[in-house]
């Protein structure tokens, strides 16, 4: 087991903590549009939903005798610990002491927030609909498409997902929304010169602050912190918020508690929760599974 050593630290010593720059990390955001559920006692969430019950035309004066059986399905959530650890010996903390303690806690809040944000990301690989492809640019089709497939969705399968909808991509997927709502044209025939194609509120938006907002009455969400495979990535548009498609169970949210390792002569900063993830209705997601190639 080795620990953070003053050689580790070697260019962040001298310096005043405040000051220091940490590794950026992406925004989490996934947990804020999952249906949040506090886990009570016992050691799952159980969060049923139930079929569909058949209506029939009836004759007048002729007994009712076809029933409804009421039927649930269950959706089973098991949290899971999550956590990690910094050591930094006595020799560092000497020098910095709770300054330097409160810039790993730093590290280790991000590096929790980065692994809660991909657990959930990956739930968006779950979607009954796959749409686009891994060679294909996702195009403003592809999220029209999955707008409609949600609202469209199958009584037996959970009927219309819910609103409202949100669409979380990959930052290379909104590059290629930004070149379809932002085109480039000739700035006459035969010329090598190019100028900006005129275009409406939306594209002046896109412009000005290189955000795509809402599409469809949808909010267009870029995340840093989803997953690549090869030049690809899986994105998706999903039902948000309570009774929505994604399902975050909180057992226990993550803290920081420190612990004096005498024969390492230093202290151990540990960093754990405990949640649990789950995807509710596979139908109210649409996977928009799209090409991601970084930009040349």
């Amino acid at each position: 087991m080795t620990g953070t050593t003053i050689a580790d630290l070697g260019d962040t010593i001298p310096t005043i903590i405040e000051e220091a720059m940490f590794t950026q990390q992406f925004k989490a955001i996934m947990r804020a549009l999952c249906w949040p559920i506090k886990k009570g006692k016992g050691t799952n969430v159980n969060v049923p939903y139930f079929n569909e019950a058949t209506a029939s035309q009836l004759t007048e004066g002729v007994d009712m005798t076809a029933d409804q059986k009421m039927q649930d399905t269950n959706v089973q959530i098991v949290p899971y610990e999550v956590g990690l650890k910094i050591i930094l010996s006595d020799s560092v903390i000497e020098d910095d002491n709770e300054d330097l303690k409160r810039a790993a806690g730093v590290l280790l809040g991000d590096g929790f927030e980065k692994k809660r944000d991909t657990d959930l990301l990956a739930l968006l690989d779950n979607g009954t609909t796959s749409l686009a492809a891994s060679a294909n640019a996702l195009t403003m089709g592809h999220i029209a498409a999955a707008r409609a497939t949600l609202l469209g969705n199958l009584t037996s399968a959970g009927g219309p997902a819910p609103t409202p909808y949100a669409c979380v991509i990959h930052p290379f997927h909104e590059l290629d929304l930004v070149d379809i709502l932002t085109p480039l044209m000739p700035t006459s025939a035969g010329s090598i010169g190019y100028m900006q194609s005129p275009g409406g509120p939306m594209e002046a938006e896109v412009l000005r602050n290189y955000s795509i907002g809402r599409l469809f009455g949808i909010p267009i969400i870029s995340d840093g912190n989803m997953a690549k495979t090869a030049d690809a990535a899986k994105g998706g548009l999903f039902s948000t918020g309570r009774r929505g498609a994604l399902i975050y169970v909180s057992a226990r949210e993550p803290s920081i508690e420190t612990e004096r390792d005498a024969s390492l002569r230093g202290w151990e900063l540990n960093y754990v929760g405990r949640y649990g993830v789950g995807n509710y209705l596979n139908g109210w997601t649409v996977e928009l599974f799209a090409d991601a190639t970084a930009p040349a």
